[in-house]
């Protein structure tokens, strides 16, 4: 008797336990949708080719990419870098008649960051291509690909985790996931809506790449990209020896600084502080040079066109011994097209980069009797 009470005490022990481990086991169609997502999202888990491309065609990263083409190897190299850390949790499962729905918890790598990447090197392949006079970067879908891919073979990315929330159908006996709108993007951490967005990059991280592309250009790019190609054609030997000076100083001596950004939502204004060389100590030491070289009296024996080119002699020694910089702030403005931001031609620009040396004074001799 004994034995028998103590038996049904411990089933009035285990009885709501019992419960609880059948109510956390669900009704069957909820281990049924369970069962479904774990070997959909466990297939995404080990990279099977054929489970990646259901869930991210081709276009969907690059859905406005002039041609719609590219190689099948790429496409499937590039995809399946994007679940390469993938990772989910079930939170909860709902299911009712023939629809369920499904909460989970998703790691996927920051594709936030790697579409601002993205964007900021295609932004530094527009600049670059104008500044080699080349035509702008190729749009098609197999480009779009190979730059993708390049980056991310290039740079390491964090995991991020974002919540996910999918639905089911049940097709006969079987539980299956909806590909719905947005999907595709919750799967790849949200790099389809972030890489469409035209404001991804601020305008100051706009302007930011701007300049750091113009810093790294050799003399030959700054030439093209200013707008400065007529002087070593068109221009006399003195005048372009003069401009090239001018234009390694300025690549020697060039920084930038972006103090303040202010932005409406389509117009934004970006200060920015630009450092080149320092015009007046140029000008200082050159006048200094020349001023002592008139009292001469080889001055008057070298006449005028012999006054002239030992003018140029000293502006191009003063350009090129100058280790003197000065800052400039200038406000610039930026517009949003819809597709990104944009910067506006500004000639303040040339004016801090190359203080009073305009375009004319830049390209023909200084005479001295123009001083």
């Amino acid at each position: 008797m004994r034995l028998l009470n103590a038996l049904n005490r411990t089933m009035l022990l285990l009885l709501p336990l019992l419960a609880l481990s059948l109510a956390g086991c669900g009704s069957k169609e909820e281990r049924e949708v369970k069962k479904a997502v774990t070997s959909e999202f466990g297939q995404l888990k080990d990279l099977d080719t054929a489970t990646v491309q259901r869930y991210l065609t081709s276009e969907s990263l690059f859905p406005d990419a002039s041609t719609s083409q590219a190689s099948a190897g790429l496409i499937e190299e590039v995809t399946s870098r994007f679940f390469k850390d993938f990772d989910y949790k079930i939170l909860s499962i709902s299911a009712e008649g023939s629809t369920a729905s499904c909460d989970l918890q998703v790691v996927t790598l920051d594709a936030h960051a790697l579409a601002k990447d993205y964007q900021k090197e295609y932004l530094v392949q527009i600049i670059l291509a104008a500044a080699d006079g080349i035509d702008p970067p190729d749009t098609s879908l197999e480009q779009h690909y190979i730059s993708l891919g390049n980056l991310m073979e290039k740079n390491t990315y964090k995991t991020v985790s974002n919540s996910c929330v999918i639905n089911l159908i049940k097709v006969g006996r079987d539980w299956k996931i909806r590909k719905e709108h947005g999907l595709e993007d919750q799967l790849v951490g949200g790099f389809v809506s972030s890489i469409a967005n035209p404001y991804l990059l601020t305008p100051k991280e706009t302007v930011g790449v701007y300049f750091d592309t113009l810093k790294k250009m050799d003399t030959t790019q700054l030439c093209t990209y200013l707008g400065l190609t007529n002087i070593f054609t068109n221009s006399d030997a003195d005048s372009r020896a003069l401009a090239e000076a001018l234009l390694i100083q300025m690549h020697a001596c060039f920084d930038h600084r972006v103090v303040d950004a202010q932005d409406n939502g389509s117009v934004a204004s970006v200060d920015v502080e630009l450092t080149s060389f320092s015009y007046p100590e140029i000008i200082s030491a050159y006048t200094k040079e020349l001023d002592d070289y008139l009292a001469t009296t080889q001055a008057l024996i070298d006449g005028p066109q012999g006054r002239l080119t030992k003018s140029n002699e000293l502006l191009l020694k003063a350009i090129t011994d100058n280790t003197a910089t000065e800052s400039h702030v200038i406000p610039l403005t930026l517009v949003n097209d819809g597709v990104s931001w944009k910067l506006l031609p500004d000639e303040q620009i040339g004016t801090a980069l190359f203080g009073a040396f305009d375009a004319d004074t830049a390209t023909s001799s200084l005479s001295v009797d123009k001083n």
